[in-house]
């Protein structure tokens, strides 16, 4: 998972961060969702459940396989697994710069909330988050 992330983005999550999702301990709420096609990983989302929300942390898709669906496929799972749980909102933040994951989110119904205003590190300087949520 680390290594999906590292090569698709330019702000990875560290190893450490993704067995965090993926250790089955009581007060652990985050889950990861994998998707594979072609024989590999090509994607994977990490959300988590906290009291009557659900929050989407990461959602990382493969480079080579961009554009597919699969953004919207990772989305849609995460988003299924909370209504599951009974999670009657759904948060999520996201780097201004990316427009292409503020489309797919307005397009699947998340509406801005704000905005964390130097959120994100940046090379040089920091990066506002703009807040986003969706009613479930």
């Amino acid at each position: 998972m680390a290594r999906l992330d590292a090569a698709s983005s330019p702000w990875p999550w560290s190893e450490a961060q993704y067995l965090r999702s993926c250790t089955p301990v009581a007060d652990n709420r985050e889950r990861a969702l994998l998707l594979e096609a072609e024989g590999k990983l090509q994607g994977l989302v990490v959300f988590a459940r906290e009291f009557d929300d659900g929050s989407i942390y990461n959602i990382v898709v493969a480079a080579a396989t961009r554009r597919r669906g699969y953004g919207l496929l990772l989305l849609q799972a995460a988003v299924d697994a909370l209504v599951a749980t009974g999670a009657r909102r759904c948060l999520l933040e996201v780097r201004k710069s990316n427009t292409a994951a503020r489309r797919l989110y307005a397009a699947f119904g998340f509406e801005v909330d704000g905005l964390r205003r130097n959120y994100y590190p940046l090379p040089a300087g920091r990066e506002d988050a703009i807040l986003m949520s969706l009613d479930l």
